[in-house]
């Protein structure tokens, strides 16, 4: 349903009203032809039984032999004239006619037509139409309608059978004339009846919006300073029900990413002015007084590895926008996952014994398929977070499985134990579980959003668990199967 050039549909409201409107109306008009088609069936019905009961004493008094025919016809005459509407036409055997009532129609033409010699045969009624008015006017309704029964009937005198036909007819003008008053009154208020009934639909559906109208109103004032707002599901109809839980869902979403939007710009913002404030710093001393050459080469070397943080995290943002634009392009070659695991192990080697921590690998997994340098990143990453977060003395676990159609890798270590509140939101950007967000360490906060970034591009999984016993990241790949 269309009403406009551009192809919008019609308002709720509209569509409500229309099809409750038409519902009714077609209903009403149903009961109305049915109401005139009873009255109509109940005066046929009351015609037939008076035209047969005139047959009938037409009959019986033309068969009494007692009386002449004068008195027969006498008789029928009187009797007539106690019978408003109702005209006889009466023949003898040689079709001359013995009777016709005085104000009654001219009813010998009706001996010519197949409707009297079924009538007579039979004693069917059948409805005639006096076209004897056409001269006068030459409109149909000026014509008289008539419910016309024939008959024939033995009439014995004097010891002879003489055989009689008539022809009984019942003027239905006033019956007409009154469905057609009927039939205009009924329509006439069928039609006040219609607009009134379109009228309270309208009404009708209007106060029914009420709550939808109420719902929209809440959903105009959400704005993004108060996107903590929360429709009540119970203060609505259950067909809405769903349509709020469902808003309610989105805009908790969308709150979710308001904040995290914002956090990441305090974040970013503040990663980068602890560097820049060290150039600054750096410098000022620097310019402070004259400086030895040496002097000054320390001061750009010291400046150099605040460039070199600053390009690392630049160039760590970039991949992470890719990667939510999807515009990464990856290899899909065949990856012993072992082997890139063993490759990142031997370069952290060093580093885990200058912190008095050693790495444990166990197991043995199936071939991935993917891209080597970035998967080595991501083992890389999560690695290097588990030796900086473990104890000296203490081990890091890495283990390797096969998983029905997955390749497993987990990555444990010990150490502090991660709050639940916490785990959901490590692979945010620039989250820290210290509140206070202290650079104690090198990594810039983004180590895990760029795993989880990689694992995604692979159609991988990546999980992470933590208890007294150890904090334990998992990784799930597709395994290739040759």
């Amino acid at each position: 349903m269309k009403f406009s050039p551009a192809g919008r549909p019609f308002s709720l409201k509209i569509r409500l009203t229309f099809f409750i409107s038409l519902a009714t109306i077609i209903a009403f008009v149903i009961l109305t032809s049915i109401m005139l088609n009873s009255v109509k069936n109940h005066f046929a019905e009351m015609d037939v039984k008076d035209l047969n009961k005139i047959k009938m004493t037409i009959s019986s008094i033309l068969l009494n032999p007692a009386e002449s025919e004068a008195q027969k016809v006498e008789k029928i005459s009187v009797i007539l004239a106690s019978y408003r509407h109702i005209s006889v036409l009466l023949l003898n055997s040689e079709n001359q006619m013995l009777y016709q009532s005085p104000d009654g129609p001219n009813l010998l033409p009706i001996l010519k037509t197949r409707n009297f010699v079924e009538s007579l045969k039979s004693g069917k009624v059948f409805q005639w139409r006096d076209a004897t008015l056409n001269s006068v006017s030459q409109d149909d309704n000026s014509q008289k309608v008539y419910r016309i029964i024939a008959a024939s009937a033995s009439a014995p005198y004097h010891d002879k059978n003489s055989t009689c036909t008539f022809v009984v007819s019942f003027s239905i003008d006033f019956h007409l004339h009154y469905l057609d008053e009927l039939k205009y009154n009924l329509w006439l208020i069928a039609a006040v009846m219609c607009l009134l009934i379109v009228l309270i639909v309208l009404f009708a559906v209007h106060k029914g919006h009420t709550p939808l109208r109420h719902v929209s109103m809440q959903i105009k004032n959400i704005s993004s300073e108060n996107l903590d707002v929360r429709l009540d599901p119970e203060q609505v109809p259950v067909e809405l029900e769903q349509l709020v839980i469902s808003f309610n869902h989105m805009i908790e979403r969308i709150e979710d990413v308001f904040t995290r939007q914002a956090n990441f710009s305090a974040d970013i913002a503040h990663e980068i002015r602890t560097p820049i404030t060290n150039l600054v710093t750096q410098t000022e001393i620097a310019l402070s007084q004259p400086r030895s050459k040496k002097d000054l080469e320390d001061v750009l070397y010291s400046s150099l590895e605040e460039y070199n943080r600053m390009a690392k995290m630049v160039s760590d943002m970039l991949f992470l926008a890719q990667a939510d634009n999807r515009q990464l392009i990856i290899e899909h070659t065949p990856i012993d996952l072992r082997a890139e695991t063993l490759r990142v192990c031997e370069f952290f080697e060093a580093w885990a014994e200058e912190r008095n921590v050693t790495l444990d690998i166990r197991g043995h997994a199936g071939w991935v398929a993917g891209d080597a340098l970035m998967l080595r990143r991501a083992i890389n990453n999560l690695l290097s977070n588990a030796i900086r977060y473990t104890p000296e003395g203490q081990s890091v676990q890495v283990t390797l499985s096969n998983q029905d159609e997955w390749v497993k890798l987990v990555i444990a270590n010990t150490g502090v134990v991660i709050g639940p509140a916490h785990l959901p939101r490590l692979f945010d950007r620039f989250y820290r579980v210290d509140p206070a967000r202290q650079r104690k360490t090198e990594g810039s906060g983004i180590g895990l959003a760029i795993v989880k970034s990689i694992i995604s591009v692979h159609l991988g999984k990546i999980s992470v668990e933590s208890d007294k016993v150890s904090t334990r990241f998992t990784l799930l790949l597709p395994r290739l199967i040759s």
